[in-house]
C-alpha cells in the first residue's frame, strides 16, 4: 500500500469515525419518532404536526409551515445584510488609508471580546425605548450587531490576499474605483462572500435565544424558537415522540445544507497575512 494510498484511508476512517455521533443522533431522532419502545409498533402519528397546529400540556402552537417560512426570511435577510454591510467595510479597512482606520479595527476587535449575554439587559432596554421588543426589526439589530465585526474580519483577510497590482491595472485601463472593485476584486473574493454568506445562515437558522428573549407571539418565531417553546416547559412531561420528530425535520434540512456547502468552509481565511 502506498503512503498516499494509507494516507488517504486514514483520513476518511477519522472523518467516519468523527461523523459517526451525527449519524447515531439521526437515527435516534428518526426512531424516537416513529417507535412506540413499550409495544414495538412503527407509527408516523408524531409527524401530524405538518397538517395541523402543536398542542399538548398546555402548549399550543401554530401550523409549522408558516414558521418555517419566517425562518427562511429571517435566514436571508441575515445574509443579505451581512453580506451587503461586511464586504465593502472590509474592502475599506484593506484598502484605503483613511484617519482612524486603525482604531476602527482595534474597536471591531473589542466588540468580539464582549460575550453577548453580559450586554443583553442593557440591549433589552434599548430596544424598548426604540418600541423595537417584540419586533423582527429589533431581532435583526441585535444578531447583525453581534456577528457583523467577525464577517467584516474574514471578508478583510480574503481582500488582503488580492494583489494590488491588479487593482492597479484596472485602473489604469480607465475603471473607477468602484467598477474595479466591482469587476476585478469581487470575482476573486467570492469564496470569501460565500463563506460569511453559510456562516450567517447558519447562525441566523439555529437562533433561538433573541426569539425567546424579544419576541413574545408564536407566531412570530422561527424553527428554532418553535421547538425550544416545547423543551423548555417546567413541570411538564415532555412529549419526546414530538419533539424529536420536529428536531428531525429542523436538523435534516441543516445537514443537507452544510453537505453542499463545506467546499465553501475549507475556503475560510481568518484574517489573512497583512498587517493593519
Amino acid at each position: 500500500m502506498s503512503t498516499s494510498t494509507l494516507k488517504k484511508l486514514l483520513v476518511h476512517t477519522y472523518m467516519t469515525l468523527f461523523t459517526l455521533p451525527i449519524i447515531a443522533m439521526i437515527i435516534w431522532y428518526f426512531l424516537a419518532a416513529t417507535m412506540n419502545f413499550t409495544t414495538g409498533q412503527f407509527s408516523i402519528d408524531n409527524f401530524s404536526f405538518f397538517t395541523e397546529p402543536v398542542e399538548y400540556a398546555g402548549v399550543k402552537l401554530p401550523l409549522i409551515w408558516p414558521i418555517v417560512l419566517n425562518t427562511l426570511v429571517y435566514s436571508f435577510l441575515i445574509v443579505l445584510i451581512e453580506v451587503c454591510i461586511s464586504v465593502p467595510t472590509a474592502y475599506a479597512f484593506s484598502r484605503l488609508d483613511f484617519k482612524g482606520r486603525v482604531s476602527a479595527m482595534k474597536f471591531l476587535f473589542l466588540m468580539r471580546s464582549f460575550p453577548g449575554i453580559t450586554l443583553i439587559i442593557a440591549t433589552f432596554f434599548i430596544l424598548v425605548q426604540m418600541n423595537l421588543v417584540n419586533t423582527y426589526t429589533g431581532v435583526l439589530l441585535v444578531a447583525v450587531t453581534g456577528s457583523l465585526p467577525g464577517r467584516v474580519y474574514i471578508m478583510k483577510g480574503f481582500f488582503d490576499e488580492v494583489p494590488w497590482d491588479i487593482e492597479w491595472a484596472a485602473m489604469v485601463d480607465g475603471c473607477t474605483r468602484y467598477r474595479a472593485f466591482k469587476k476585478v476584486l469581487v470575482p476573486f473574493v467570492l469564496p470569501g462572500i460565500g463563506a460569511i454568506s453559510v456562516f450567517s445562515f447558519l447562525g441566523a437558522y439555529g437562533e433561538w435565544f433573541l426569539f425567546k428573549l424579544l419576541i413574545f407571539n408564536d407566531d412570530m418565531l422561527t424553527l428554532a424558537g418553535y421547538l425550544s417553546k416545547l423543551v423548555t416547559k417546567e413541570d411538564q412531561i415532555m412529549n419526546y415522540g414530538l419533539i424529536t420528530a420536529i428536531g428531525l425535520f429542523y436538523t435534516l434540512p441543516i445537514i443537507l445544507f452544510y453537505i453542499f456547502t463545506q467546499k465553501i468552509f475549507m475556503k475560510v481565511n481568518l484574517g489573512g497575512a497583512k498587517q493593519v
